[in-house]
């Protein structure tokens, strides 16, 4: 009976080592500059704090900033600065696509759904996100959310 617990103990443990190492680290950046899509042509669109980034080549995304993520919204999610509601996050997400571009630049193209955290609750439009990624860091985002039609990208610069 003693070897039939330390069978189960072994197995645990290498269950827990195991998947530890499928985990693909997540990469913190701030948001350079930020393009916004208004009638097919893009313009420039400065925000008063940084816009943090949280990603990883897997799809994983988190924002924080309660102004872009308004602007994002549509004015739908109610977000409040200097609050625990200043985030979105992305969930849910499917890898649609994978496309290298001639200069070596890697497109990742994710649909799923934009958890926007807010003080009435939750809003969660369904999303494209598009990742695009210089050898292994993610210098850029294009976010759609698909109910308002709304689309943002974004260069990334990676925090030090």
């Amino acid at each position: 009976m003693k070897k039939f617990y330390l069978l189960i103990v072994l197995l645990l443990c290498l269950c827990k080592t195991y998947g530890q190492y499928g985990q693909e680290p997540i990469q913190e950046a701030y948001v350079s500059k930020t393009y916004v899509n208004v009638d097919d042509e893009w313009s420039v669109v400065n925000f008063s704090k940084m816009v943090d980034v949280f990603s990883n080549r897997n799809g994983q995304l988190k924002i924080s900033n309660a102004e872009f993520l308004k602007e994002l919204s549509g004015g739908k999610a109610n977000m409040l600065d200097n609050s625990a509601y200043v985030t979105a996050e992305f969930t849910s997400q499917v890898q649609t696509k994978n496309k290298t571009d001639k200069n070596g630049l890697v497109n990742l193209t994710y649909e799923g759904k934009l958890v926007f955290k807010t003080h009435d609750g939750t809003y969660a439009p369904n999303a494209v996100i598009v990742f695009i990624i210089h050898q292994a860091d993610i210098i850029g985002l294009k976010i759609l959310n698909k109910e308002n039609r709304k689309e943002m990208a974004v260069d990334l610069e990676i925090k030090s």
